[in-house]
């Protein structure tokens, strides 16, 4: 399972620690700022029961907000990262051959398609409970957590999606499922972030090969 791979080659090779460490942290500080403001705005005001009961809320919603919107950053953010990743597992490196505003381009493509698929997560949750956002994130971190490999040759989303999801094997299917599930749980998907990026960029390779 690449996304579990991740974790291991992440872990084995150290000059990749530096890449991991500081996007990991800067997104790390922005999810406890923007969660701090938004409970002071949203929650501190309701009485006591009503207060414990939309904590525990929060606790659900806001990591699942936080991950599909940031989201759409993690290609560019963690690029050098997938870059030495490739480095390190040999072969020549390709440069993106995509200018400024076609990546700006694909980036606020990404954030319309997460910002849908989190509204229309929220909207099935009533009748599917957690699988919708469950199956909203795997789909999610299936397209974003690949994207740098992807962006380096020249595919933007729509390329990049019909290859992965029109003939999906059961690399592509197990990372989905799996990186969609940890970045739901509080702080263990920021964490892991690092690591799936790398998972990311190993399944991308397998699949251009």
């Amino acid at each position: 399972m690449d996304a579990l791979k991740g974790i291991g080659f992440l872990l084995k090779h150290p000059r990749l620690w530096p890449l991991a460490m500081v996007p990991g942290l800067v997104a790390s500080v922005l999810y406890v700022i923007l969660g701090w403001i938004g409970w002071q705005r949203y929650g501190a005001g309701l009485e006591e029961g009503a207060r414990v009961a939309a904590f525990l809320l929060y606790l659900v919603l806001f990591p699942f907000a936080f991950y599909l919107l940031s989201s759409s950053f993690l290609g560019l953010v963690f690029d050098p990262l997938s870059r030495e990743t490739e480095c390190l597992l040999g072969g020549e490196v390709p440069v993106c051959p995509l200018n400024f505003w076609q990546l700006f381009g694909d980036t606020c493509k990404r954030l319309l398609l997460n910002g849908a698929i989190c509204l229309l997560a929220f909207a099935l949750g009533a009748a599917l409970g957690p699988i919708a956002g469950v199956l909203g994130a795997g789909l999610v971190s299936l397209l974003d957590y690949t994207s740098p490999a992807f962006l380096r040759r020249g595919t933007t989303l729509g390329p990049q999606a019909r290859l992965l999801l029109k003939k999906p094997d059961a690399h592509t299917l197990t990372f989905a499922f799996a990186a969609g599930l940890l970045s739901l749980v509080p702080f263990v998907g920021l964490f892991l972030a690092p690591s799936l990026i790398v998972g990311g960029t190993l399944l991308a390779r397998r699949r251009l090969q």
